[in-house]
């Protein structure tokens, strides 16, 4: 009997939902689903839904004739790729400190099980199969509620030595500026989150004594601007020349062909974008402008678990060499 063909698993996991797929190690996706992931609780209750996960994909698997060569998860934090633990603390998920997901998964299913960062892995599917596919150097923001990064070069996930690199929501851009997080001061993401869009606005309304919309949001601000209203607009305005300043940095030093934003705030369209390049001018090496383009994420909620897939045959292949 002939080999039955090669398919792998992707496992996401955020502080709400996993978010979970079988799929060939081109991208297709042959199945996926999504389940609460109890990222308040104890890291057992969010390895019971991985497992839950696991043993329904599994046996997707064994209906559609695959079989599954490895599994590959993408976690908040800072992931150790070589021994597939999270090091430290991952704010939403609090009880998820230094998590053994290798050693877990692949006790329980025998299936090579490779982990990395959540935000690494979305890039990495949008550099395999994505906006940047065919471009070998590529870098990644996403915005969301914080900024995530994430590096390719020469095809490859640049993790960094202590596996933390890529941290680009935190390149400081003011070192006077609000404080992040993180702890430093005058990040990016301290000024070009979701969350700090909210809050720069909200100050603006605040200021002229404007009443507060109720269920306030990235969405609602973008809305106010295209009805005109000056807060918002000029909340846009700002956070378009923060993130413009950061892509100069970002390109000055990686030199990548193209640069992809993600995350919720980057759906605001392709007007955003256009503003956001715009205000890379005058920030960055005319030279090394001149080979990059700023383009919009194309796999949404699904980078996710593309990139948990890719990551599974990128290093199932690399074991079977």
């Amino acid at each position: 009997m002939g080999q039955k063909e090669k398919a792998f698993i992707g496992l996401d996991l955020g502080g709400t939902f996993l978010k979970y797929a079988l799929g060939t190690g081109d991208g297709t996706i042959l199945h996926k689903g999504k389940l609460p992931s109890h990222g308040s609780q104890s890291a057992d209750a969010i390895f019971n839904v991985m497992f839950q996960a696991v043993a329904e994909l599994l046996e997707k698997a064994e209906k559609q004739g695959v079989e599954v060569g490895a599994i590959g998860v993408g976690s908040p934090g800072a992931i150790d790729f070589n021994t597939g633990r999270v090091l430290g603390n991952t704010p939403n998920l609090p009880l998820w400190t230094d998590a053994d997901i290798r050693g877990r998964i692949q006790e329980k299913y025998n299936i090579p099980v490779y982990a990395d960062n959540d935000a690494n892995i979305a890039i990495l599917a949008e550099a395999r199969f994505g906006a940047a596919k065919g471009c070998p150097n590529v870098v990644g923001l996403t915005l969301g509620t914080g900024i995530g990064g994430g590096v390719v070069i020469n095809d490859q996930l640049f993790r960094g030595a202590g596996f933390s690199g890529a941290e680009l929501g935190h390149m400081t851009i003011n070192f006077q500026g609000p404080k992040c997080g993180c702890g430093s001061s005058g990040c990016v993401e301290a000024y070009a989150s979701a969350t700090a869009m909210v809050r720069n606005y909200k100050e603006k309304l605040a200021a002229r004594h404007m009443p507060l919309p109720e269920r306030l949001n990235t969405e609602l601000i973008f809305a106010h601007a295209r009805s005109g209203e000056e807060e918002a607009m000029q909340t846009i305005d700002e956070v378009c020349f923060y993130l413009g300043v950061a892509i100069g940095n970002i390109i000055n030093i990686f030199n990548p062909e193209i640069i992809v934003i993600g995350g919720g705030v980057a759906d605001a369209g392709d007007a955003f974008i256009t503003r956001i390049w715009q205000n890379v001018d005058g920030h960055v090496l005319t030279a090394a402008q001149s080979i990059a383009r700023l383009v919009r994420a194309e796999l949404g909620n699904n980078a996710g678990v593309v990139g948990a897939i890719a990551l599974a045959a990128d290093s199932y292949k690399a074991w079977h060499m």
